[in-house]
């Protein structure tokens, strides 16, 4: 392990001790809640991200969200089955349901695919709107269990009732699934899926499986998505499909999580992590903005698309680069006025 590896692996560990330490430091209950849809945010940005590795962007995250969090509180609910079971379970279904509808949908790329997506996110919506019996309709799902209580022997009982407990269970999953989505792109999957965005045809060519590269990459970015819509609903004990811009399965969630990927950048895999952390963080502190904030966001994203489209990952790369037109252009300001 060289020196750079090492640094880097010692500031994600400090990193890590930091987020564990932050209840200690940081007192009000509303700022863990808001912490706790930070690391979620985060979970859902990169698994978008792992998308994009092959070329692909979905407008469907809301829609899978969707499946994890009504799979989860159904099972919870109405077959009694523990939350710990039920929350992996819905990530399993709404991977089931990626893997169905990615095989016609991945015959299409671009924004055909971007179209698809958000058209059959919306689908489940209305699916989860009317069919009162079993999703309780427009007013959706209420007295959702919480997770139920760990006991560590010999040490203590954990229960996640409160918002300090969830997040520590929330801060556990996501880095665990951090960790996964890593070490896939790292790994020779990785390289392969590098290969199908840069040049699919080629990849084919040589004997790549473009077609189920696509789907796995795709039921994987789900699964975790479909966690963390369960997570969403054993937290907030409640869960709806209304669409309000502030509801977590309207379509306004799907373009959020894109804007932290653009933002943060996709050139690397720390960017959706900036881009959620940030994006999620500075609109609570602009709360009065209220109905602005969809404008917000839209100026955001027009000013990264047209002058920082490597994201905030890449404003190493842009300094230079303004620092020489700047230098240029006062050298050519001199020049014209017989200073040089």
């Amino acid at each position: 392990m060289n020196r750079r590896q090492l640094s880097k692996n010692l500031g994600i560990v400090v990193f890590l001790v930091l987020l564990c330490l932050v209840p200690l430091f940081v007192k009000a209950v509303y700022w863990i809640h808001v912490l706790i849809f930070v690391a979620l945010n985060v979970l859902v940005a990169v698994g978008l991200r792992t998308i994009s590795r092959v070329g692909e962007i979905s407008l469907g995250t809301a829609g899978f969200m969707l499946i994890g969090g009504y799979t989860s509180a159904l099972l919870a609910m109405k077959v009694g089955l523990s939350v710990w079971i039920t929350l992996p379970l819905g990530g399993l279904f709404a991977a089931a349901v990626s893997i169905a509808v990615g095989y016609p949908f991945f015959r299409l790329k671009g924004v055909y695919f971007l179209i698809l997506t958000l058209f059959v996110s919306e689908i489940f919506r209305v699916i989860a709107a009317y069919w009162s019996d079993m999703t309780g309709g427009l007013d959706g799902l209420r007295g959702i269990p919480p997770p139920g209580p760990i006991t560590i022997p010999g040490i203590a009982t954990i229960s996640f009732d409160n918002e300090v407990a969830y997040y520590y269970l929330v801060l556990v999953i996501v880095v665990l699934g951090l960790f996964i989505l890593y070490r896939m792109e790292h790994a020779r999957i990785g390289l392969v899926w590098g290969a199908i965005r840069e040049a699919d045809n080629l990849a084919q060519s040589v004997g790549i499986n473009i077609m189920l590269h696509k789907i796995f990459i795709f039921s994987v970015a789900c699964f975790f998505t479909g966690i963390v819509g369960g997570l969403y609903a054993h937290y907030l004990l409640a869960i709806s499909p209304t669409g309000s811009p502030g509801n977590i399965f309207a379509v306004f969630t799907s373009i959020y999580i894109v804007m932290y990927v653009v933002v943060g950048g996709t050139g690397s895999f720390a960017g959706p992590i900036i881009g959620a952390i940030l994006l999620t963080i500075v609109p609570e502190m602009a709360r009065p903005l209220k109905e602005l904030r969809p404008f917000v966001f839209g100026g955001i994203l027009i000013v990264f698309m047209f002058f920082l489209r490597k994201g905030l990952v890449g404003l190493g790369d842009y300094f230079p680069i303004w620092y020489r037109k700047v230098l240029g252009r006062l050298r050519k300001d001199r020049f014209s006025k017989g200073l040089i």
